[in-house]
């Protein structure tokens, strides 16, 4: 028996995951394994590892909270296999219409043992018991061959874009909100620039978009981008190296739905660019990557929510 765990990676969701764990080993009566796909990390292409464990999987378990996209997309790889799935999250009335009708539970945080761990279990072994009365035991899986693992890689990639499309229009737009920020809503999420290998995480905090980044890496806070506007077919912001003095802007074009192409300039000028400069600038082009938001962009976010940019960016100027 084996239990595939499809949840966001990041640390503050451990403990659901301790708790999904005892529910499933509570639940089985024979030897398995429960497991998530971060837990082992061995060499090889993480597309093909994802692609065996959801393949060898007897059921999954899906924690959707806050609808993250590479949750999501796991989560609709494991509905076209077939896979039994249970759904936890901790808010119900969030699911998208197209899978609200999976067996789902809600959970507490405050109160994981009676919100999460019983119920799963009990699920869990109505699931297995359902199993055992469709499906013969299986002995062994063949692994796939080549040629079936690079059709495989196509449909998931095919997948991956249409999970993320229905995550972003399953998300409620305020109806008051300008165009602009419905706009700005379509940039949220993680991003790879390609020509440095810098990683930047986009969100929208009190109508404005803030996009702390690391640069030539994903492991710390170097910079942030912000004051996101649109100017004629481009996306505009200013960026700023937290610490240090390197500031600027940028011009990028969103040549599609996970694609911004453009340049970025240094500059300590105040007046905002109506166009972007003759002068060459470094190009940029970033890519949307299906990554967790990791711990240092987590807490700056979560700083200029309490705060504000305006006085976060104080903080550091003053280190």
């Amino acid at each position: 028996m084996n239990c595939f765990v499809i949840m966001p990676f990041a640390k503050e969701f451990d403990d659901v995951y301790d708790a999904i764990r005892k529910a499933v080993e509570d639940a089985v009566e024979q030897p398995g394994s429960c497991a998530r796909l971060d837990e082992n990390r061995p060499a090889g292409r993480i597309t093909e590892r994802l692609i065996r464990e959801l393949r060898l999987a007897t059921f999954c378990v899906a924690d959707i909270t806050d609808e993250k996209p590479n949750v999501m997309w796991e989560l609709g790889y494991a509905m076209a296999l077939g896979k039994p799935t249970i759904v936890i999250t901790q808010d119900l009335s969030k699911l998208p219409f197209d899978i609200a009708d999976i067996q789902s539970i809600k959970y507490d945080r405050r109160h994981l043992r009676s919100t999460l761990t019983r119920p799963l279990k009990s699920v869990a072994v109505d699931t297995l018991a359902s199993l055992r009365v469709r499906q013969p035991e299986v002995t062994a899986v063949e692994a796939p061959k080549d040629a079936e693992l690079a059709i495989l890689r196509k449909e998931l990639t095919d997948v991956k874009s249409m999970i993320l499309e229905v995550v972003r229009l399953s998300k409620p737009i305020d109806a008051t909100a300008s165009p602009q920020i419905s706009e700005l809503q379509k940039i949220t999420g993680a991003w790879v620039n390609e020509e440095s290998n810098s990683h930047a995480y986009a969100a929208l905090v009190n109508g404005d978009l803030v996009v702390p980044y690391s640069y030539q890496s994903n492991d710390f806070l170097t910079g942030v981008y912000f004051g996101w506007r649109r100017i004629g077919e481009y996306w505009f912001a200013r960026y700023q190296w937290l610490g240090g003095d390197p500031s600027g802007f940028t011009f990028l074009k969103q040549d599609a739905l996970d694609l911004l192409t453009g340049a970025w300039w240094s500059s300590s000028d105040e007046d905002t660019p109506t166009a972007p400069p003759k002068t060459r600038g470094v190009p940029a082009t970033w890519r949307r990557a299906q990554l967790p938001t990791p711990s240092w962009a987590n807490a700056f976010i979560t700083e200029v929510t309490r705060k504000g940019l305006a006085a976060v960016l104080d903080r550091f100027v003053e280190r």
